[in-house]
């Protein structure tokens, strides 16, 4: 059973709404494009083991995409976990293609590509086993003592596979997609016993649900890109361009004439993004939408339902609710 979704990530779509707002020739362009194919590729191939979990017995195990857990300063993040009441399982998901061969003399990975091209990678094998000792951490200081295990999955399965003699350690937890289920059936027949009641596994679920804490991500500053630089304005969603006009409570084209009655939304949806999810006034939007009065601003925030605080002039307005839970980029 699925207790937590996968939702496109939050740092996906702040730089889809970033390259939709920014000029084609903006030197900072490239540097995002990069990150954002990087990313894209990474979410698709978690997406790709979704096929695998889907077979799973839905009363035997709990699945939760995309966590983000603290035990104290920092944070540790988690692609799947799997729980059952026997054991954990915390499922690493690597995109890559070509020959992945894992050094353990330089504890790294390093991938060749079709045209004999190298990169080198930490090796994930240490990253997830750091990710699972800080879950039993996270566990054990809520007082639940589970075992917890980890694998990493290659989406790809053209992608190559190498170590060096006696590298037992990549041999048992690096594999190909297609082999989960073997894998996962393989620890169901270690831990016959159960570590945890079908009680205590409910009680866990809301602690991990509610302490989850979704990322957070100021993508102006990180890239160092003023706001001046983001061109506003409601973009026509047939042909891309912008600012779309408003008449008579139509958003209307003038490149392609096209017309669109809840065009503002998705404009809002990017303002949201690219201020850092932060609470906005009726003047910020209507600056955005390129709106002529606060009047027509607050029918269109008042028809969305926005959440808000305070009243008249001080009044700010809140991101809708689960509005970055969407599967597919608009």
């Amino acid at each position: 059973m699925i207790e937590k979704e996968r939702f496109v990530p939050i740092r996906i779509q702040k730089n889809h709404a970033l390259l939709k707002r920014i000029p084609k020739n903006h030197p900072k362009r490239p540097d995002i494009e990069y990150d954002q194919t990087r990313r894209l590729a990474g979410y698709k191939g978690e997406r790709a083991i979704d096929f695998y979990l889907s077979k799973l017995p839905e009363k035997e195990f709990l699945i939760f995409h995309d966590l983000r857990l603290s035990n104290g300063m920092y944070y540790f993040q988690i692609d799947t976990l799997l729980l059952s009441t026997s054991f954990a399982l915390v499922l690493e998901v690597k995109n890559y293609g070509g020959t992945l061969y894992f050094d353990p003399d330089f504890n790294q990975l390093i991938q060749t590509n079709n045209k004999g091209e190298t990169k080198g990678y930490p090796n994930p094998i240490e990253q997830a086993s750091q990710q699972s000792s800080e879950l039993k951490k996270w566990f054990q200081k809520r007082n639940f003592a589970i075992p917890v295990e980890f694998l990493i999955i290659i989406s790809k399965p053209s992608t190559i596979l190498k170590t060096a003699p006696g590298y037992s350690k990549m041999l048992q937890k690096v594999q190909h997609a297609q082999f989960l289920l073997r894998s996962i059936e393989k620890r169901k027949g270690s831990y016959k016993n159960e570590a945890m009641t079908p009680k205590d596994l409910k009680k866990i679920t809301r602690m991990i649900i509610k302490e989850h804490i979704p990322e957070t991500f100021d993508i102006l500053k990180y890239y160092g890109i003023p706001p001046d630089d983001i061109q506003t304005g409601v973009i026509c969603k047939v042909c891309s361009s912008y600012p779309m006009k408003r008449h008579f409570g139509i958003w209307y084209c003038t490149k392609c004439q096209s017309k669109d009655k809840d065009a503002h939304v998705h404009a809002l949806k990017d303002l949201f993004l690219l201020n850092k999810n932060s609470p906005l006034t009726n003047q910020e939007i209507c600056r955005f939408l390129h709106l002529p009065s606060g009047d027509i601003a607050k029918k269109l925030l008042t028809s969305m339902q926005l959440p808000y605080c305070g009243s008249k002039k001080g009044r700010i307005y809140f991101p809708p609710p689960g509005y970055q839970q969407i599967k597919e980029l608009e």
